[in-house]
Parts: C-alpha cells; sequence; structure tokens
C-alpha cells in the first residue's frame, strides 16, 4: 500500500495527517498575508521509495507536477512557467 508520509502546506508548514493538512491550510488562507496556494504530498511507494506530486493553484487553473509516471516533474513545469512569462 502508498502511504502518505509527509504533506506539506504552502511551501513551508509540514503535517502528518490530510485532517491536520485540511485545517493548516483553512488557517493559513484566512490569515490576511501573501499565501501559495500549494499542498505537496510526499508519498513512500510499496517498493519503499518517496515520490512527490505537488497541486497548485495558478493563474485560472489548478494544476499538478511530481515524479510520477506520466505527470510533468517541476522542472518541466519551471520550464514551462517561465516561457510563458
Amino acid at each position: 500500500m502508498n502511504e502518505i508520509i509527509e504533506i506539506q502546506i504552502g511551501g513551508g508548514h509540514i503535517v502528518h495527517s490530510l485532517e491536520d493538512a485540511c485545517r493548516e491550510y483553512v488557517k493559513m488562507i484566512g490569515s490576511g498575508e501573501s499565501v501559495r496556494t500549494k499542498i505537496n504530498f510526499c508519498i513512500k511507494d510499496k517498493e519503499g521509495n518517496h515520490k512527490t506530486i505537488t497541486i497548485r493553484d495558478e493563474d485560472d487553473k489548478t494544476i499538478a507536477y511530481g515524479d510520477f509516471e506520466g505527470l510533468q516533474n517541476f522542472l518541466e513545469y519551471a520550464k514551462e512557467a517561465k516561457k510563458d512569462e
């Protein structure tokens, strides 16, 4: 079974459960400060390898990138974002 071992909220806060992630995200967006609307999941797969997926809001859409087969990795995402500027 795959296991979520860490959830990073907004590029900084680390939690270890979905409930805590939701609470932290709501607290973060309610703070009135400028926030990064993103959540990163670190996943331990059946073989013990660590994989990540980041989900974030960008302009008028929500995007995802990470190191899963078929999913754009962070460097590909950054190159594409830079090209779109």
